[in-house]
């Protein structure tokens, strides 16, 4: 370590010497000064170092055991001859100071920041310092504020000085009126940072009240002075506040979150520090609170975790979806099987209504799926009157009977091309939205109409274009959405409803999809009366092909067919349904079992049913096998989890195709005879 030595060494050292405060004992204002500057940074440990020739004098220290040490050890007479502030982030990692006796030993100080204390004629005459003893960063705010503390301890330096040359002279000044020009020398300081920094006196009554306070609070400074803070602060819970006051004066501090609200009614969140502060006697004087805003980070953070739990059900609904669907295949092929062999007409009407209720279960299911997971397809010309119809049976069935349901559709309306998972999804947020706002009950209504928007219409909205659209209205007769608020509800997170019953998502997710449609969505409201939205969606001229309802079955010629699917059910029931239709079947429960079969029966086997999801070996990893064996085999992948990256990677092949379950006995046959003739070539 090298000495203090400077070019002005004995001016520097005359300065010090007209201070006259070497020796003396410690002034409460210093101690302020440091315990300010400790609560700037949030250091445990600060001082104000004065040198001279030989020795560092501690003229006020929060946190060390020391009063003064040699001129060699330390790290100030660094910041006196660098002449300006010394951050040093990480004292160990910084070969300057690494074998320091203060890093290496008594106080560990791993973290320093040194301002010089410098006089009007620019000597050096010690430094503000703060340490930590764990490695940290300062924040440049925080730098500017170290300097006007050290610029007021020279200041109180200089006071002390002119108190002392004429105390002859002026000993009629009294220590009150010293105290509050110190302190308003002080909350000048204060007044630079951006917490909110209030003092109270041990009555409650406010003593000190910073610009950040202003703006935080609302209450201008003369408002508040001298006043109690419960008349500001009412909503403050009674026990909390006496619990964390009798904290305060047993432990001196007290840390937490604490609601507040503000003049113009603005609930907030604070993290609120809490420090006893005492007179030069040691007994509590007062109590110095600084509160930082922390409302949006919440605020952030329950959205955040809003977001994981939409995930996590997400991924609950795909495990869901797997099972329930192994559930339904086995129930709709066994009533094919089961109408095949019955000829009474009561139990063919029973065996019908089996078969109704598990397909809509398996649609359900399929809802559920995608409106948790988000699926998607490709776009294909549809008629939204088929989805419309299907809304009306989901909301008949689940939503409150105090909702009453109708439905106006247009005889001749136009198709559009969509994806109708999306578009199913768009209206089950719209409609749940509708419920959510008829707590009471009321009526919901869905409409959809031709339309034809011209250049004037056109113009009425950014993202229309001339053409031909169908509008689809959603109306209720719920408590309406106040006007301020009609321009905010499609942004992702905002939601009018109350914490919990919301994730603000739903409506971003509508604007989303019917964008991503070349459409676009209007919405109008009165509080009170009801909300009604509009989406349109481009129309196309062309017709949709339906589904058809009943499949013809096709039997087999005696093929041999390997089913594997660790569901003895779905096993089962499947070979059954091939059996009766003319197929032989070999089972296995996984992969491993598959292969073995396989290897035995090879020049038999003329195609393979291979679930997805099996345990030991699973379905992708089991065709990729089969297919290394035999590349011209005819293999139909099936599974209960259609988003599964499985079954991406499981239809490499064109001799490949995927069935998802729950699947009939017709569709499983027709599936199984276009593959194996695919395979004939």
């Amino acid at each position: 370590m090298r000495s203090l030595a400077c070019n002005n060494e004995g001016a520097r050292l005359e300065a010090l010497r007209q201070y006259q405060i070497f020796d003396t004992s410690p002034e409460q204002a210093f101690k302020d000064l440091v315990f300010l500057a400790s609560q700037i940074c949030g250091t445990p440990m600060a001082l104000i170092n004065l040198m001279d020739a030989n020795c560092q004098c501690l003229k006020a220290k929060l946190g060390l055991d020391i009063d003064q040490m040699p001129i060699d050890i330390g790290i100030a007479s660094f910041c006196m001859h660098l002449g300006d502030v010394l951050v040093i982030p990480d004292t160990l990692a910084d070969e300057r100071f690494a074998t320091n006796p203060v890093v290496t030993s008594y106080p560990y100080v791993r973290f320093y920041v040194g301002v010089p204390l410098m006089t009007a004629d620019g000597e050096a005459i010690g430094a503000l310092c703060i340490a930590d003893r764990v490695k940290r960063e300062i924040s440049p705010e925080q730098v500017e504020a170290l300097r006007a503390v050290s610029r007021l301890i020279v200041r109180q330096l200089g006071i002390q000085r002119n108190l002392a040359a004429k105390a002859s002279m002026k000993k009629d000044i009294s220590h009150r009126k010293l105290a509050e020009h110190q302190l308003r020398e002080q909350a000048a300081l204060l007044d630079i940072v951006t917490d909110a920094i209030v003092v109270r006196d041990l009555s409650n009554r406010i003593l000190l009240w910073n610009k950040s306070a202003e703006k935080l609070y609302g209450w201008k400074t003369e408002e508040v002075m001298g006043n109690y803070a419960q008349k500001f602060f009412d909503s403050e819970p009674l026990p909390q506040h006496l619990e964390v006051y009798q904290n305060v004066l047993e432990h001196g501090s007290w840390l937490g979150e604490l609601q507040k609200i503000t003049k113009s009614g603005q609930e907030i969140i604070v993290e609120s520090r809490w420090t006893l502060v005492c007179d030069e006697h040691s007994q509590p004087k007062s109590i110095l609170v600084v509160d930082t805003d922390i409302t949006q980070k919440k605020q952030l953070e329950k959205q955040f975790l809003r977001v994981q739990r939409m995930d996590s059900i997400g991924t609950l609904a795909s495990g869901i979806a797997h099972d329930l669907n192994n559930v339904l295949s086995p129930i709709l092929m066994s009533v094919q099987l089961l109408k095949a062999k019955c000829y009474d007409a009561r139990a063919l009407s029973m065996l019908g209504i089996v078969e109704s209720n598990a397909k809509r279960g398996a649609n359900l299911v399929k809802q559920v799926l995608s409106f948790a997971r988000g699926i998607e397809g490709d776009h294909t010309v549809l008629q939204v009157k088929h989805l419309i119809l299907e809304m009306k049976q989901i909301i008949q069935q689940t939503f409150p009977k105090s909702i009453a349901i109708s439905t106006e559709i247009s005889p001749d309306l136009w198709h559009v091309c969509g994806d109708s998972t999306q578009l199913h999804q768009v209206l089950m947020n719209l409609c749940l939205n509708a419920r959510d706002a008829m707590p009471e009950g009321g009526n919901l209504k869905i409409s959809a109409n031709n339309i034809f928007i011209d250049e004037n219409s056109a113009k009425i909205h950014i993202d229309a274009r001339v053409g031909s659209y169908i509008v689809l209205t959603i109306s209720d007769g719920g408590v309406g959405i106040p006007n301020e608020q009609l321009d905010k509800i499609f942004e992702p997170f905002f939601t009018t409803k109350e914490f919990d019953k919301g994730t603000g998502l739903g409506l971003s997710t509508v604007m989303s999809i019917i964008k991503s449609h070349g459409g676009f969505i209007t919405v109008s409201s009165s509080v009170g009366e009801g909300t009604k939205f509009k989406v349109y969606l481009p129309a196309v001229q062309a017709a949709t092909i339906q589904p058809v309802e009943e499949l013809e079955i096709i039997t087999g010629y005696g093929e041999w067919i390997l089913v594997v699917d660790d569901d003895a059910a779905v096993r089962e029931i499947t070979k059954a349904t091939l059996v009766q239709n003319n197929y032989l079947a070999l089972t296995a429960s996984d992969g491993i079992e598959a292969i073995a079969l396989y290897t035995q029966y090879k020049d038999k086997i003329s195609a393979a049913i291979i679930d997805i999801m099996m345990p030991n070996m699973d379905g992708a990893t089991t065709i990729s096998t089969l297919q290394k064996m035999n590349p011209l085999l005819p293999i139909i992948t099936v599974s209960g989890l259609a988003t599964s990256e499985k079954v991406t990677s499981a239809q490499a092949s064109n001799l490949t195709t995927f069935l998802p379950k729950p699947y009939t006995a017709p569709e499983l046959l027709k599936t199984l005879h276009t593959i194996i003739n695919k395979g004939r070539g």
